[in-house]
């Protein structure tokens, strides 16, 4: 690859420090956070569960190019605020993707890295415009891209001026259905043998499961990433974007207690629990009001739903106790898995489903009182 001038290894293997964080040394750097920002509360919530895990950077994207024009494209501006926001609360460096020019004037002096999606590996005026600026730049690889035009997309932002920059393996497409993409892991060690520049994986959008993530996680330590860039939500099932790739807060954390041992294998080191002394009373407190909110707003949601239900059913088949029986089991599954008491989604959501049925019945009543009196209206002597 004799155009690799900048980009290969011909000089130490590079590392990059932002604000206190090393990126390419002896420590793994773990990045986390949902796939789209979507409020204040989500943010606030992932960043706490970021640093619970050991977390060093925040991720959260708020320019969001998707495959649909109808899909969420994200909140932009207010979406930023709300990532910077959450950040600093944890004392969290952050990134997200930049999709133009005017994003990048946006974000380039509010986050502390700047992240360049597989779509634009290849947006050479971009790369060119990051190359005049200083702050880290998170390349990823494109959706089918050689490790040559990889490398040299990277080339193009070194020889504008920028020595930043962060390569990300992050899947490539193939023939295989069963995942959303193919982790390419070899491209680890061959990027290795090829450029100085730390390198980092990003499993959740290679495997698009997120059953997947935590072998995947591993096996890129195990071949050498510097870093890795996981998506998680504080409620996946609720997720605007990528909700099935998205870890539980708890298997983040729990992934990152299993990253220190790999890590050791390989004589690399992951220091997982950042929370510490830091974790207060008025901390816990605050984690709980944010939760007790995102119930509430979920359960008026609901509501909102069963109402519209009610709408389509007849008065004498308002209750479904097969349909009850089903959400519970599959309910009680999920929370086995998040290492929840059955005991109490049993308890739990029989309430609910009976205020669910006493609303629609009473409103199926309200509307049937409505339509006689339409056809029969009150006499007024």
């Amino acid at each position: 690859m004799k155009d690799l001038r900048l980009a290969g290894l011909n000089v130490e293997r590079s590392t990059i420090e932002v604000n206190g964080v090393i990126i390419g040394g002896k420590e793994i750097i773990l990045m986390g956070g949902p796939c789209a920002v979507e409020s204040s509360i989500q943010m606030s919530q992932s960043a706490v569960t970021v640093k619970k895990a050991g977390g060093k950077i925040l991720r959260g994207g708020v320019f969001k190019p998707r495959t649909s024009p109808y899909s969420f494209q994200g909140l932009g501006q207010e979406g930023l605020n709300y990532l910077v926001q959450a950040a600093k609360e944890q004392d969290l460096l952050c990134v997200t993707e930049v999709i133009d020019t005017q994003s990048l004037e946006l974000v380039v002096d509010k986050v502390d890295i700047i992240q360049i999606g597989a779509r634009n590996m290849q947006n050479f005026e971009l790369l060119k415009l990051l190359g005049k600026i200083t702050k880290p730049i998170i390349l990823k690889r494109g959706l089918s891209a050689t490790i040559e035009e990889w490398l040299l997309a990277a080339e193009y932002i070194l020889a504008a001026g920028n020595p930043h920059v962060i390569l990300c393996e992050r899947g490539i497409r193939t023939y295989e259905p069963s995942t959303r993409n193919t982790l390419d892991l070899s491209a680890v060690g061959v990027v290795k043998e090829l450029s100085h520049l730390p390198v980092i994986v990003d499993p959740s959008h290679a495997a698009g499961r997120r059953d997947l993530i935590s072998s995947l996680a591993k096996a890129a330590i195990a071949a050498g990433a510097d870093g890795l860039l996981i998506e998680m939500h504080p409620n996946p099932i609720e997720a605007v974007s990528d909700g099935p790739q998205s870890l539980y807060p708890e298997q983040f954390v729990q992934l990152a207690r299993d990253l220190g041992k790999v890590a050791e294998s390989v004589k690399r080191v992951f220091a997982c629990g950042g929370m510490g002394d830091k974790e207060t009373l008025d901390t816990l407190r605050t984690q709980i009001d944010n939760i007790d909110q995102t119930i509430i707003e979920s359960l008026a949601a609901r509501m909102n739903i069963v109402g519209k239900i009610g709408n389509k059913k007849r008065l004498d088949r308002v209750k479904d106790i097969s349909r009850e029986k089903e959400i519970i089991k599959r309910l009680v599954n999920l929370g086995n898995e998040l290492h929840l008491s059955p005991e109490l989604v049993k308890k739990i959501y029989p309430s609910i489903f009976e205020f669910a049925v006493q609303s629609q019945i009473e409103s199926k009543l309200a509307k049937e009182k409505e339509f006689e009196l339409s056809f029969y209206p009150i006499s007024s002597k």
